[in-house]
């Protein structure tokens, strides 16, 4: 997958789940057909980009918080999907470190203590 084509995959994923984040706050209103397709196309993303890596590091990172998030909303979440996002979690926690401050870094760094706080009290 080119540089150009993964850094598009990787913006569309993260702003699909942004976009489910925030359904209902233009207009309160939220049509199952809307959500399904969302959810659909998220699910779909999330395993075409889960077997990639970034070129950059920042690249890395911004995948990692796309996946966090897609597999964070996703409805169609099964016991591998759950397994891959604890993949996704240690291949951040591993980068984190090394990351120039940034945004991406920041919103990384927070997806992840929640997710291991979830974790923990599940």
């Amino acid at each position: 997958m080119g540089n150009m084509l993964l850094q598009e995959k990787i913006d569309n994923l993260y702003s699909l789940a942004d976009r489910f984040l925030h359904i209902g706050d233009q207009n309160g209103y939220v049509y199952a057909d809307d959500l399904s397709l969302l959810n659909k196309s998220i699910h779909i993303l999330i395993n075409e980009l889960y077997p990639q890596r970034g070129v950059t590091l920042e690249q890395e990172a911004a995948l990692c918080l796309a996946l966090l998030m897609g597999y964070s909303v996703s409805m169609y979440a099964n016991w591998e999907d759950e397994s891959k996002k604890q993949a996704i979690l240690a291949r951040s926690w591993k980068i984190l470190p090394t990351l120039s401050p940034s945004q991406t870094k920041e919103r990384l760094s927070t997806l992840c203590n929640e997710l291991n706080h979830s974790f923990e009290i599940n």
